[in-house]
């Protein structure tokens, strides 16, 4: 049991009462305090054992310098103060609270983080240091930076101070851990520090694993760590880093090196919003058939990524993205918006009712009816990257080597997080384990894909599998957890027919006399790519005789094409439906 030198309750001269003990570490405990005035602090008292190894004076000026700030995102400091415990005089001091957590903390509990929130923490904690005179000689670590949860978006906030920097140097009582963080070239330590906090926060782990003792002088735990930088060379190839987007690896690859230093933090910012923020993602604009125009097509004075979505050209404002693309489908269109859309964008209102966004869905219904296009269009609408797979994307001739791309597939999604992973044709990849003929490899491969589905959620992954044939999928894969809803695309209906018929009739030579209406009546049983290729012919039709697309290409086309569906198949998906309990 770790015991502290204050309890809950105590005073502490007769200014800050202890609302509870946060933990310690080889130099200080620290304390979650209350002031007279009612207002939260975080108190850091310096251990007995350590009090002979600090350089008081240089501790107390930092820390005046800190209490002049007030500067939005840097925490506020205390002078150094003493107080008196069993006889011994003991120096403490105190800053800011943040109702939240450090990202050591975070880093404690999740080992990695998102390369989106990854990087917005970086650049959020660059902007909070670039207020400070001669920022570039501060050195974070995860201790310093600070997460706040209170309000409707995690902000950052940093107190940039490390007090294994006060310590003398030539102690070897303490490790030095900070100077991981520290570059050779004292003009770009902030900067260098940056980018290796954000390596950890991708992976988990330091840029190299340093193997060297740390419980030695501050001289020469610098030097044991600047040669085996030296002589181990620090390669972005690595199992680690291949699914980093490249031009993320190169920003952060030539800081470590020492290339390009002093621009890690702009060339950071100019990254995320080009890949994130710009204003959708650029594999859902690919998708969807548009092209995002590079940066120097942008006016020179948009600077913000509110400028920079105000200056982009109509044809990608929201409007050309989105469910409302999807022709007709109003009551699947409310479905996806209230059980998808709304509590992803809005998380903070649904969590306070306990109500979680869902982990996987399920697209099932005739072939040709649009599933691909509608888990396209709800990824636009959510901002989200997005993976189409096919089964051939995932076949191996390799044992084993299906699971090993199942693996890298959800392992890519939740670095690009927040991400949809679609997947069509499902029933090829999760075919019932019940069949008698099914091999143990691939047995093993329908265990992979089920053991990834689960709480995938909780990576920033939503997944839409589809299908034409729902009741052929191994029936674990419909668990809540996994799949927690089942969403039927069916056959259009009459104004879903009508309004794709305007849309693709859109922009064609059209005969004024014709009767949308009408046609839209004839096409009752055909699916949306049936009604696709009719459109396309009718229009052939027209060009081969100089006219325009009218009621007698369309007829002409409609009599000699059948329906993709029949009424048997039909029947099957009603019976599929009535099973299931959403």
């Amino acid at each position: 049991m770790t015991i502290s030198e204050f309890q809950r309750g105590d005073l502490i001269d007769a200014s800050y009462q202890v609302a509870c003990y946060l933990g310690s570490d080889d130099l200080r405990e620290t304390y979650r305090v209350k002031t007279i005035d009612d207002e939260l602090k975080l108190l850091k008292l310096i251990k007995a054992d350590s009090e002979p190894w600090i350089e008081w004076d240089k501790l107390q000026q930092a820390l005046a310098e800190l209490n002049t700030l007030e500067q939005p995102g840097i925490l506020n400091a205390s002078e150094l103060k003493i107080v008196q415990i069993q006889g011994a005089m003991r120096h403490y001091f105190l800053h800011d609270f943040v109702s939240g957590e450090s990202l050591t903390a975070c880093l404690n509990r999740q080992v990695s983080i998102g390369v989106y929130e990854a990087c917005k923490i970086i650049r959020s904690s660059a902007q909070a240091l670039a207020k400070l005179d001669d920022y570039q000689q501060y050195i974070l670590t995860p201790d310093n930076i600070f997460i706040n949860y209170l309000g409707e978006e995690k902000t950052i906030a940093i107190f940039p101070l490390n007090l294994l920097e006060f310590i003398k140097e030539t102690v070897i009582s303490t490790p030095r851990y900070f100077l991981a963080y520290k570059s050779k070239d004292k003009d770009y330590y902030s900067e260098y520090s940056l980018a290796t906090v954000l390596y950890q926060c991708l992976f988990g782990i330091l840029p190299w694993q340093y193997d060297i003792e740390w419980r030695a002088t501050y001289t020469a735990v610098q030097y044991q760590i600047f040669s085996y930088r030296d002589t181990n060379p620090l390669k972005p190839s690595s199992l680690y880093t291949q699914y980093i987007p490249e031009d993320l690896k190169s920003i952060m690859f030539q800081a470590l090196n020492n290339i390009e230093l002093e621009n890690f933090s702009k060339h950071l910012d100019v990254f995320i919003k080009q890949y994130y923020e710009f204003p959708y993602y650029e594999s859902i604009q690919s998708a969807t058939g548009l092209v995002k125009p590079p940066l120097s097509h942008l006016p020179k004075n948009a600077k913000s990524s509110e400028s920079l979505e105000k200056s982009i050209s109509s044809e990608f404002t929201r409007s050309q993205l989105g469910l409302h693309k999807i022709a007709g489908m109003n009551d699947l269109k409310t479905l996806l918006m209230a059980d998808i859309v709304e509590p992803l964008r809005n998380k903070g209102v649904y969590e306070e009712y306990g109500i979680q966004s869902l982990n996987g869905i399920l697209f099932y219904g005739p072939p040709g009816c649009g599933k691909t296009f509608i888990a396209r269009q709800l990824a636009a609408e959510l901002g989200y990257s997005f993976f189409e797979i096919k089964p051939s994307d995932l076949a191996s001739v390799y044992v084993h080597g299906t699971q090993e791309k199942i693996g890298k597939l959800f392992l890519e999604a939740s670095l690009k997080a927040p991400s949809v992973i679609f997947i069509d044709e499902v029933d090829a990849i999760l075919p019932s384990r019940d069949t008698a003929n099914m091999s143990q490899h691939y047995a093993s491969e329908v265990n992979e894909f089920l053991a990834q589905l689960n709480q995938c959620n909780e990576k920033g992954i939503l997944a839409i599998l589809a299908t034409n044939r729902p009741d052929a999928i191994d029936k674990a894969v419909l668990r809540t957890g996994r799949i927690d809803k089942a969403v039927y695309i069916p056959l259009p209906d009459f104004m879903t027919r009508k309004e794709m018929l305007n849309m693709l009739l859109n922009g064609r030579p059209i005969d004024s006399g014709l009767d949308i209406d009408a046609i839209a009546m004839l096409l009752s049983s055909y699916t949306s790519s049936d009604i696709n290729y009719i459109v396309n012919e009718a229009a052939k039709l027209a060009l081969n005789t100089n006219s325009k697309i009218g009621k007698d290409q369309l007829m002409t086309v409609i009599r000699k094409t059948k329906s993709s569906i029949n009424y048997e198949q039909l029947e099957k998906y009603d019976a599929f439906a009535q099973l299931q309990r959403f």
